[in-house]
This record gives structure tokens, C-alpha cells and sequence, in this order.
């Protein structure tokens, strides 16, 4: 399984090459024209593929690390100011609700895309006859 470990928080994506359509251009580019994937530069296809779910992966890990500081910010200000008034701490704990179910689908979210990555990785080594690194 692998493991990765991001320190910057990155909440949108930044693609590769610097545009969507110049992301699409290089994945095509190092894909071939072929349908059964002769013209592949298959390492070359892994090393663009590893930037594209790092990247992903990376904004998954960071919306889910902010979903869960707030969590608890939620439920210690809503549980003081509902002494005050029950209807506004009410709604703020709402707020808490709503981000810990958004907490738990990211995780869970999270955890499809490393599967999803490793077979990936899996199916790629299989194809360059070599057994390359997931990390």
C-alpha cells in the first residue's frame, strides 16, 4: 500500500504543464495512437500518472485534515454558545454534523483513490516488465 506523506496544504489542483488542455497533450502524447498501447512510453505515462494522483491525493488529504480541525472547533463553540441560546448553537453544531460526515466521506474517499492508485501502479509494472517502486 502506499504512503504518502504531503507537508503543504493544497486545496485546488495544479495540473501538469500548467493547463487541463496541455495535461491532456501529454498524457496523449506519451499514450500512442495505438488502441492496444504498443506506442506507450509506459515510464514516462508513470511518472505523469504519479504527479496526477499525488496531486489529487494530496488536496483529498488536505480538505480532510481541515474537515477534521474544524470538527471539533465546531462542537466547542456551539455547545458554549447554545448556554446562551440553544437556536444558534443549534446551527452551529449543524455545522459540526455536516463537516464530520464530510470528514468521513474524504477519508473514505481517501482510501479508494490509494487502491485505486495502486492497482494502477500494479497494472503499469505489469505492462513495463519491470517492478518499479510505488513511492
Amino acid at each position: 500500500m502506499i504512503h504518502r506523506k504531503f507537508n503543504d496544504l493544497k486545496f485546488t489542483r495544479t495540473y501538469i504543464g500548467g493547463s487541463k488542455r496541455e495535461e491532456l497533450r501529454l498524457f496523449t502524447e506519451v499514450q500512442g495512437i495505438k488502441d492496444d498501447n504498443s506506442e506507450c512510453n509506459w515510464l514516462e505515462y508513470r511518472r505523469y500518472f504519479m504527479e496526477y494522483c499525488d496531486d489529487k491525493l494530496n488536496i483529498l488529504l488536505s480538505w480532510s485534515r481541515l474537515t477534521g480541525l474544524l470538527r471539533p472547533i465546531f462542537i466547542a463553540i456551539g455547545l458554549l454558545v447554545s448556554i446562551n441560546s440553544l437556536g444558534i448553537g443549534s446551527i452551529i453544531l449543524g455545522f459540526a454534523l455536516i463537516s464530520h460526515i464530510l470528514y468521513v466521506h474524504l477519508k473514505s474517499l481517501e482510501q479508494k483513490r490509494l487502491s485505486e492508485y495502486n492497482f494502477s501502479l500494479d497494472v503499469i509494472n505489469s505492462q513495463t516488465g519491470l517492478q518499479l517502486s510505488k513511492n
